[in-house]
């Protein structure tokens, strides 16, 4: 070794570069080493994916499971509201047609049987405290509910509405019963509900008007030719139609036995029976 490589390495400046350069080169082996080593060390743990892959599946089918209880109620609940909507409409529709409506059979009832009661003919048989109730059941509260009525079309295609109930005296001191019959038209044109008729047919039965009689009681009593007769309202139109009914069933020798009235008079002409189609 020559002088100057001696004197090189004594170098204290030497010597510190040379310190460095292997301290340097020593930690990035170790580096090296350690992170071989840990690759080579740390090696996949086969025998833990099965339960994972099951711990997977498990949380798979419990969401599917819960998503489709929530929607099978979800739907169950919506088709509750949906129905309990719709009989809350129906209900609705149901007593706006029968309380409210031109033709509902309450509102003509109640219209009808005022005009009965301001009738002085009504009066002087059944007195100013006349009451209507519809054909008599075994239950008092039911038989007032009971109004007899059909809604039909006439030969004309008018829509038409008959309404049948009784009415006697509100202590049933009187003899006598009378059978209400009223009839509605519905115009063409305005499509309002006009009264082409009310009447009143007086029976006076032999047996006593009580609330538990039988259909035997209305059926005679309606086979029975009235005593008497009282037209409450009917409209010239309805007059003039009804003598050219009557005009055209003698000129056609038309026989209308065992259909409608059976009274004979004017009002078996245009009873509903002989319209409905």
């Amino acid at each position: 070794m020559s002088v100057l490589k001696k004197r090189a390495l004594d170098c204290p400046v030497y010597q510190n570069m040379l310190s460095r350069y292997i301290v340097l080169n020593s930690r990035k082996n170790l580096a090296y080493t350690t992170i071989s080593q840990l690759k080579t060390s740390i090696k996949p743990h086969n025998s833990c994916r099965p339960l994972l892959k099951t711990a997977q599946q498990r949380n798979k089918s419990t969401f599917t499971g819960n998503r489709g209880a929530q929607i099978a109620s979800t739907l169950g609940n919506t088709l509750i509201i949906g129905s309990v909507v719709s009989l809350f409409g129906y209900i609705m529709y149901t007593l706006y047609d029968d309380l409210f409506a031109d033709h509902g059979v309450t509102r003509v009832y109640n219209e009808s049987l005022d005009l009965v009661r301001a009738n002085p003919q009504i009066r002087d048989i059944f007195g100013t405290s006349a009451v209507g109730f519809g054909q008599t059941t075994s239950s008092r509260r039911h038989r007032q509910r009971t109004i007899t009525h059909n809604e039909f079309v006439d030969v004309k295609g008018r829509k038409r509405l008959f309404v049948e109930y009784y009415v006697t005296d509100s202590k049933r001191t009187s003899p006598c019963i009378g059978v209400v019959k009223a009839d509605l038209a519905q115009s063409k044109s305005t499509g309002a509900w006009d009264y082409n008729y009310i009447i009143v047919d007086i029976h006076k039965p032999n047996d006593e008007l009580h609330d538990n009689v039988d259909n035997s009681f209305w059926n005679k009593l309606h086979t029975d030719k009235p005593i008497g007769r009282i037209e409450v309202l009917v409209t010239d139109e309805f007059a003039r139609e009804v003598k050219l009914a009557d005009s055209k069933r003698r000129n056609q020798k038309f026989s209308n036995v065992g259909r409608g009235s059976s009274d004979g008079s004017w009002l078996s002409v245009l009873h509903p029976s002989t319209w409905r189609k």
